[in-house]
């Protein structure tokens, strides 16, 4: 049997996890611009047009995390799903060579 890519899934998910770090760590930074701009000492009135900008960038960026988070979790769905196919498959495949082992003629599968 072929065995299963288990590193690279790892490696695409360390991948993730390194991005996911990184927009992170820009998002931080976004919303302490943010913070410094909309702080009481920044002046009365409306808010200035980079406000609106820094607010669709943040909600684009809150977007792309989501997306990635979703992204993370159906790859770890699936290769819990796999891993659990693999283990059903060497318990099936424990039972044949008990049986053979003991010489039954009989179908291990209920």
């Amino acid at each position: 049997m072929a065995a299963l890519p288990i590193a690279q899934w790892q490696t695409a998910l360390d991948q993730m996890e390194t991005a996911l770090g990184a927009a992170t760590r820009v998002l931080a930074r976004a919303e302490e611009r943010w913070e410094l701009a909309v702080a009481p000492s920044a002046g009365e009135g409306e808010p200035p047009p980079v406000l609106d900008r820094l607010e669709s960038r943040l909600l684009e960026w809150t977007a792309r995390l989501r997306a990635a988070d979703e992204l993370a979790a159906s790859v770890e769905t699936e290769l819990a799903e796999r891993a659990a196919t693999v283990e059903r498959w060497r318990a099936g495949f424990a039972r044949w060579q008990d049986l053979i082992q003991r010489g039954a003629t009989t179908s291990p599968v209920s």
